[in-house]
């Protein structure tokens, strides 16, 4: 519900809104150290690569049905973010250039932002597999916050596009793992026609 007011908020606009401007003044003026690198952790290979690498840490633990919905959820919410939200929301950067006042397109459309989908995502995955007292935990929450920031500084998203990755990104991986468990649930029920078929005894109940 949240991110479905949040893209109605930005549907097909150019620029940031009133909100937005502000943390775009301070992540211009107060940018991360080393942000491309925290971008680039997140593009394409790289993500893969590191997914793949919570992918074995699951099944090392023996935890294969939630290193399979981990990763499904992974994919299923960058996926989405780049082949359906961003082409349906249509939002994108404009700039006015020459005597004429050209208007040109900066980059593609920018609502989710994939980066942010892609680490909080990940952190997701990651949180559900690592123990409940383990100090990583800070890491993983901070995480997906840090490429927001960075991609905000670096002007390839407006701080709206950052807040919708951060709700897509954890709701599919909790989604997928949560089909996953409630699948494996239901397969080790007693067959549903066994339950439903009377015994001898129900049967002597009835007539009497």
């Amino acid at each position: 519900m949240a991110f479905a007011l949040l893209a109605l908020t930005v549907w097909h606009t150019h620029g940031p809104t009133a909100w937005e401007q502000p943390i775009i003044t301070v992540a211009k003026r107060a940018p991360l150290p080393l942000h491309d690198f925290w971008i680039a952790m997140f593009d394409a290979i790289p993500f893969t690569l590191i997914t793949l690498a919570l992918v074995f840490a699951a099944a090392a633990r023996g935890r294969t049905s939630l290193a399979v919905s981990g990763l499904t959820g992974c994919l299923v919410a960058v996926v989405s973010a780049e082949m359906v939200f961003k082409p349906l929301v249509g939002r994108v950067r404009l700039h006015s250039v020459g005597l004429q006042h050209h208007v040109v397109n900066l980059g593609g459309p920018m609502f989710p932002s994939a980066h942010v989908t892609a680490a909080a995502a990940w952190a997701t995955f990651a949180w559900l597999i690592l123990d409940r007292r383990s100090r990583l935990r800070p890491f993983l929450v901070a995480l997906p916050l840090v490429i927001g920031w960075a991609v905000i500084a670096k002007q390839m998203h407006y701080p709206a596009d950052v807040l919708g990755g951060l709700i897509i990104g954890p709701t599919a991986v909790y989604f997928t793992v949560g089909v996953v468990r409630a699948a494996a649930h239901w397969s080790e029920r007693p067959d549903a026609v066994l339950d439903l078929e009377p015994t001898p005894d129900d049967r002597v109940k009835t007539l009497v």
